[in-house]
């Protein structure tokens, strides 16, 4: 499943601040053509100001009893206000790791992963999905999978007592938040062409 099996969980107030409690953890069920297949969750962390999230996905599709396909993807994010201080990725798929990392570094943001290494604008942010203001146009962003800046078209539409946002154009995905920026929906295409959505845990 190619198509953003990737992470999750968000809160437009997600920005810790000193004394404010982190947003409570969220999780999903991943299913694929309506069967479940796996889980993503996301915890959240205040850290003096420091808002630390940890988001993990497991799939793993079976056919005859046998596993066809697995997938694990861990990424740690460390956000002070509305800036991205630091990443870690790793995924296995398959038998086959890859890691990826950012790093704020002065003016920008330092992105190190498999499709080598570029330095973003500061305002940067990854395709982790929880966060529902990293997808506005005009947001640089990029793939924590291989550590690769990516540029989807982005298309946001109001939806009763929330937001649908589209995101066009290579792992193309709908991203559903409720009226307080909260991650409550998500829908792709696998890449075998299987329906993959999330259902809240």
């Amino acid at each position: 499943m190619r198509r953003r099996l990737a992470i999750g969980l968000g809160l437009a107030a997600l920005l810790a601040r000193p004394g404010e409690a982190a947003p409570p953890a969220i999780g999903f069920r991943v299913l694929r053509e309506g069967a479940e297949v796996g889980t993503h969750r996301v915890r959240f962390r205040d850290a003096a100001g420091l808002l630390e999230v940890a988001s993990e996905v497991r799939v793993t599709v079976r056919l005859m009893g046998f596993t066809v396909y697995r997938y694990a993807h861990d990424t740690e994010e460390a956000w002070r206000g509305e800036r991205l201080v630091s990443l870690d990725s790793r995924l296995e798929k398959n038998g086959t790791v890859t890691t990826s990392a950012a790093r704020a570094e002065g003016a920008g943001l330092r992105l190190r992963g498999a499709a080598g290494e570029a330095l973003l604008p500061a305002e940067a942010a990854p395709l982790t999905w929880w966060r529902a203001e990293t997808l506005r146009p005009g947001v640089p962003l990029f793939d924590p999978r291989g550590g690769r800046a990516v540029m989807p078209r982005i298309e946001r539409a109001a939806r009763p007592g929330g937001v649908l946002v589209r995101v066009i154009g290579g792992e193309g995905a709908e991203v559903l938040y409720d009226a307080a920026g909260t991650w409550v929906g998500f829908a792709t295409t696998g890449e075998d062409g299987s329906a993959v959505r999330y259902e809240r845990a």
